[in-house]
């Protein structure tokens, strides 16, 4: 357990610190695909009213919080930000 908030600590120390989305969009789907649709979620919990995340950084922060943890694997910083503009390509269309 220790290990795994160290992990996280040293991933969100090295994200992005604004959000300004740069990823690509078909490995952020790809990804996405492979690790998240339908292992821990549909598509459906993005369109949801009560979306959780409200602009592009906390798209980033969620997905270093729940997703990284979730899979069980360490993300790159590149793989957030490829899932995070797929994500905010696909269903939130946040400008920043």
């Amino acid at each position: 357990m220790r290990k795994a908030i160290a992990v996280l600590g040293v991933s969100m120390l090295s994200a992005p610190a604004q959000a300004d989305l740069n990823g690509d969009p078909q490995q952020g789907e790809a990804l996405y695909q492979e690790h998240c649709a339908g292992a821990c979620h549909t598509d459906s919990v993005h369109k949801r009213e009560d979306v959780r995340a409200t602009n592009q950084a906390e798209v980033v922060s969620w997905i270093q919080r729940q997703c990284t943890q979730a899979m069980a694997q360490d993300l790159s910083v590149q793989d957030i930000e490829d899932l995070a503009t797929y994500l905010n390509d696909k269903y939130y269309h946040y400008d920043e």
